[in-house]
């Protein structure tokens, strides 16, 4: 089944193509959105996607109102034995730049991991390697990736949601490439009969 859809946006609305997709982290903290060119005249989307045997493929198209284009093709396959989702996107821009997000979700007993790994107009890559764990019975998400950036730095972040009684507490670390040590803990609790959240925030950075 092949669905092709067609949409003009107009003002402030973004460009949703990506030529460098952002950079998994910049000083510990990627930018949302930060490298999505934005456009202040009208263009035209067109989708197109088209099942497979153990996934699907789409194409999207945006056509500006000079003439020029960009677009972003994805492949996506599923391995159901294998627990595994793959992901790759190819992104070429008005500019005739390409780049590439290719990612890799795979399940585990208590969670899943997914590797990404970005290449941009240059030829450079970056990539983020994340681990998510739960566990039920003791009430908590852990949450742990490892980075490099472009540049060939590297960097971490873990974050630990812990359910309590009358709410719940995340504890945040992040190690930027620059070797510093940013700790966020955050505490919030409920009181049901009145309708009312406390919510505490602790943040901390080390050198």
């Amino acid at each position: 089944m092949t669905l092709c859809k067609s949409v003009k946006f107009f003002g402030t609305a973004a460009l949703a193509m990506m030529i460098a997709a952002p950079v998994l982290a910049r000083d510990g903290k990627p930018p949302r959105g930060s490298n999505t060119p934005r456009v202040t005249q009208p263009h035209t989307r067109t989708t197109e996607r088209q099942r497979t045997e153990n996934g699907h493929t789409r194409s999207d198209t945006w056509t500006r109102a000079d003439g020029k284009s960009a677009t972003r093709d994805a492949v996506v396959t599923r391995d159901r034995e294998a627990g595994t989702r793959t992901r790759e996107v190819d992104y070429t821009g008005p500019n005739g730049k390409t780049g590439s997000v290719d990612s890799v979700r795979t399940k585990t007993d208590d969670g899943f991991t997914r590797s990404t790994t970005i290449t941009n107009p240059q030829g450079e890559t970056a990539t983020r390697d994340l681990t998510v764990s739960r566990d039920k019975e003791a009430g908590t998400v852990s949450r742990e990736s490892n980075y490099t950036t472009f540049d060939g730095r590297e960097g971490s972040k873990s974050d630990v949601i812990q359910r309590t009684e009358d709410g719940f507490s995340r504890d945040t670390t992040r190690t930027l490439p620059n070797g510093e040590t940013h700790t966020r803990s955050v505490d919030v609790s409920c009181e049901q009969d009145v309708g009312k959240c406390v919510r505490q925030v602790e943040v901390d950075q080390q050198p």
